[in-house]
């Protein structure tokens, strides 16, 4: 049917594109990276990340690991528990439990001391600034968009991202400052976000320059 309709196509991540292609052929479709807006996601500076850390109510002399997205299993942030003898742990997420396995994740997490925020966040970029490292845990295909919006947001902040290869993040293997989870034992994934704090070269933000909206938004516009 995608053949005979003669329509062209617009994906966000370069497997969709590769899938699409194969279809339909190169000239089709069109591969549009975007997913962030990189002017009101920006790096803060040292005293500034300590200040919203105060404003939080998180200790400024102690790491804080990030995750922003849905509370439920399927988006694996149970991994989060594996890091709270060590870091700070925040899961940022949009909304309610919904049912009660949902409801029974969200127990256990608070029990093993993750921190959790499910009301609405006005200026969610301070949040980015105030955290360490960004965690992404999803393997699961369905869980996320191909491109993980606050995997982006987190990079136009200049954090280190520690992520699995999911759907476009797999672009980004070989970046500074891209760490690649290889195993969920406690001790592999402390060790990797570790390694992601004891990074001296961080340029997540030039990776997510590649995928700011107004780049997109010139591509669209030259058609």
């Amino acid at each position: 049917l995608l053949k005979m309709s003669r329509a062209k196509i617009t994906v966000f991540s370069k497997r969709s594109y590769e899938l699409y292609s194969s279809i339909v052929g190169e000239k089709r479709v069109t591969y549009l990276k975007a997913a962030v807006d990189t002017e009101k996601f920006v790096p803060a500076a040292p005293e500034k990340v300590a200040q919203l850390k105060v404003q939080f109510g998180f200790d400024v002399n102690k790491k804080v690991v990030l995750h922003v997205g849905h509370l439920n299993r399927g988006r694996n942030v149970e991994q989060l528990e594996k890091l709270t003898d060590k870091y700070q742990v925040l899961l940022v997420t949009s909304t309610q439990t919904k049912d009660e396995q949902d409801a029974e994740l969200r127990k256990e997490l608070l029990s093993c001391g993750v921190r959790i925020i499910d009301s609405y966040v006005p200026d969610i970029e301070r949040i980015y600034q105030m955290s360490d490292v960004y965690l992404f845990p999803v393997v699961e295909q369905g869980r996320c968009i191909d491109v993980p919006l606050s995997c982006m947001e987190a990079a136009a902040c200049n954090k280190p991202i520690v992520t699995t290869d999911f759907g476009e993040m797999r672009e980004f293997i070989g970046r500074d400052g891209f760490c690649f989870i290889s195993s969920f034992e406690k001790e592999s994934l402390c060790t990797k976000v570790n390694d992601a704090l004891m990074a001296e070269d961080i340029s997540t933000r030039q990776a997510a320059l590649d995928y700011d909206w107004r780049s997109a938004i010139n591509i669209i516009r030259k058609g």
